[in-house]
């Protein structure tokens, strides 16, 4: 309950300050004029004094009606979240000479990112892909997208060209152009250090040094998957060196906004690399802290993910 006039602030900009999720707020106030200001901030209710005993009766009624919905809301999406996460990998493929990692923040309870790592035939096969939006419709899209690209990673004689064809073709019939995903599919050469790969609409992988330094990137070679019909998806390859680190982001990463509106700078990822050079899950882990804590309050802004591929030195 905020009253409208306090001595310190107005009660809607202390409102408009509360960090989502937000309580429920019912403002009070002596001046019915500003009765609809309070439902600018997204109000329950609000009572005009002198507060009767059954208009405060009717609000706190409304409240156990709001309070109950919400929280049959919290159980589905608890449940949606559980599944979700059931369906990333619980364990990532081992390789010998090289180590990897994954971390994924929701910007909710379930998401529109996702990650998945597997072996076809003695080379590593990963995707990190991004849907258009948040919340439960990206997240049905993207776990989608992750089972059609499971089912293709079976199809062991698919280049890697063809397999994303494959892809946009089925996740087009599905949506019919009106959801997309950027993706980086990718096939790694254990021997070599190979890295044949389609990044379709999706920032840029880096790729950096044991010291710190960076070495590449890997740049757009197609377009966002279920954007367009029959569209080309050419391949790129580089090498991973020895020492070098792949690192994969989502656009939650690079599009990360502080409270003054500036975006969280990817050249801070190239030091952390230099630091835990020797641990990939510690890397992964501290790109996404340094992206929580660049966006402050404001947790819900888009899904976060991390993906890291280390060749050892």
């Amino acid at each position: 309950f905020l009253d409208i006039e306090m001595p310190a602030e107005r009660g809607t900009e202390l409102a408009a300050s509360l960090p989502e999720p937000r309580p429920f707020i019912v403002f009070a106030t002596a001046y019915e004029r500003f009765a609809v200001d309070a439902f600018h901030y997204d109000a329950a209710d609000y009572l005009l004094k002198p507060v009767t005993r059954q208009r405060l009766k009717q609000t706190l009624d409304r409240l156990r009606v709001k309070h109950a919905a919400r929280r049959d809301t919290e159980r589905e999406w608890t449940a949606a979240a559980r599944a979700q996460a059931h369906l990333l990998p619980q364990t990532l493929p081992t390789m010998a000479g090289y180590a990897m990692a994954a971390r994924i923040l929701p910007a909710r309870a379930v998401g529109g990112d996702f990650y998945d790592a597997t072996l076809v035939e003695g080379q590593l096969a990963f995707v990190l892909g991004d849907v258009a939006g948040k919340g439960m419709a990206a997240s049905l899209i993207a776990s989608s997208v992750q089972a059609r690209w499971q089912a293709a990673m079976r199809q062991r004689d698919l280049t890697a060209t063809e397999m994303m064809v494959a892809l946009n073709k089925d996740v087009l019939a599905s949506t019919e152009g009106s959801r997309y995903a950027t993706l980086v599919h990718a096939l790694v050469d254990p021997e070599s250090g190979a890295v044949r790969y389609v990044n379709a609409g999706h920032p840029a992988p880096l790729v950096i040094d044991a010291s710190g330094a960076l070495v590449g990137a890997l740049d757009v070679t197609a377009p966002a998957v279920g954007l367009l019909d029959a569209p080309e998806f050419p391949a790129a390859s580089c090498v991973l060196g020895r020492g070098d680190t792949l690192v994969v982001v989502s656009d939650g990463v690079t599009e990360a906004r502080d409270g003054g509106g500036a975006d969280w700078d990817l050249a801070r990822i190239p030091p952390l690399v230099a630091r835990y050079a020797d641990d990939a899950d510690a890397l992964a882990a501290a790109i996404v802290a340094a992206v929580r804590d660049h966006r402050g309050h404001d947790q819900t802004q888009d899904d976060v993910t991390v993906f890291v591929l280390r060749r050892s030195a």
